[in-house]
């Protein structure tokens, strides 16, 4: 009997643990439930970027306003003879304006001065196919990377030698200017 008690109870624990085991194999796992965050500009609103607080290099400060218009505009003939237009996505990234020269541009966008632009298939396509909280978001991006990073205190030598700005942030500056005055 001891045999006979033995083989009993070996089938019983086999069928528990294949019970066991076929409860777990059958048992669903329960899918994970993503909430899906909208980001339709229908459902928020960004806010205009400001130039109010902005702090710029004292020379650019002291520019009349006629003046300050022409050089910006030399600067944007500048910005045409490149054809961003037609640079890849990576291209952009290059960094190749300096910060005098973003200051001067920011000084125009502090004087709440619009910039017209007729043509505005002069721009990439990434800027053509952005909304306008896309194209306000990437422009406090850039107002808080000249705060963070231009030491305005700096000589225009010194601003001259600081290419820490590539061709998307001066695309996007330009962009703005051109536009921000339509946002709502």
């Amino acid at each position: 009997m001891n045999i006979l008690t033995l083989v009993i109870s070996l089938i019983i624990l086999l069928v528990i643990f294949l019970v066991v085991l076929f409860s777990f194999l059958k048992k669903e796992k329960p899918k994970k439930e993503y909430k899906r965050i909208k980001t339709s500009s229908e459902e928020f609103e960004i806010e205009t970027p400001s130039a109010i607080g902005l702090t710029l290099p004292s020379g650019i400060e002291s520019i009349p306003k006629s003046q300050l218009r022409d050089i910006v505009r030399k600067i944007f003939e500048s910005f045409l003879i490149f054809d961003y237009r037609t640079y890849s996505i990576n291209h952009l990234d290059k960094k190749e304006w300096h910060s005098w020269q973003i200051s001067l541009v920011l000084m125009l966008f502090k004087h709440n001065e619009e910039f017209y632009i007729y043509d505005q298939s002069i721009f990439h396509d990434f800027l053509l196919n952005s909304t306008d909280n896309d194209i306000k978001s990437l422009m406090s991006g850039i107002l808080r990377k000249y705060k963070n990073q231009v030491e305005v205190d700096d000589t225009k030598d010194a601003l001259c030698k600081d290419y820490n700005w590539s061709n998307r942030d001066i695309s996007i500056i330009f962009y703005f200017l051109a536009n921000y005055k339509k946002f709502k």
